[in-house]
């Protein structure tokens, strides 16, 4: 019986060791391995800090290069003409002397032409005129027949056609309306306006 107590004793002894083994070796492991984590999710963070710094600074970088005109931007002139308040656009292929140009390199070549838009592939020069644009116009009756009047500054009229359309057979009204002379703006309109009398 001395010999069966003395082999559970040593059992016992054996299988506190393993416990006090195991629990040390666990309380050990688990801090030693955040500690790694930590440090190793710190180096991460750290590494793509510097990331998004030399991103930020390669964006920086290349926004300070000034944007220059392309060859095939599209160079649209504004002119706004004080007197009527109209504004006319036309829409021209970019001059060669225009390429690679900077704004403001484009506002030194156009100075009197203020740059209202820029793009590498769209320019809007603006222009104020202190006069009134030749979009307007003046339909009369002349020798029988309906003429165009282009009307020039200070309300000058200046024959632009004879339309070849007789007056003769016109409505009562119509041939006062074309005596007091009908104003018009824009092609389109005449053009529309013509019509209706043919």
């Amino acid at each position: 019986m001395k010999k069966w107590m003395y082999v559970i004793g040593v059992m016992i002894i054996i299988l506190v060791a393993i416990l006090v083994g195991y629990y040390l070796f666990q309380n050990s492991s688990p801090k030693q391995e955040p500690r790694m984590q930590a440090e190793s999710k710190n180096t991460v963070q750290e590494q793509n800090i510097l990331k998004d710094n030399m991103i930020v600074n390669e964006i920086s970088v290349s926004s300070v290069e000034k944007e220059k005109i392309s060859p095939k931007a599209t160079l649209v002139l504004e002119k706004y003409y004080e007197e009527c308040d109209h504004t006319i656009k036309e829409y021209v292929k970019i001059p060669e002397e225009y390429v690679n140009k900077t704004k403001e390199e484009l506002e030194e070549l156009q100075e009197d032409w203020e740059v209202q838009e820029f793009s590498s592939s769209r320019v809007v020069l603006r222009k104020r005129m202190n006069s009134t644009c030749n979009e307007h116009f003046v339909i009369r009756e002349k020798d029988g027949i309906i003429a165009v009047y282009q009307v020039k500054d200070n309300n000058e009229e200046v024959l632009k056609e004879e339309t070849g359309i007789t007056v003769e057979y016109l409505t009562e009204n119509d041939k006062l309306r074309l005596e007091e002379g009908i104003r018009i703006y824009g092609e389109e309109e005449l053009n529309s306006t013509l019509e209706d009398y043919e």
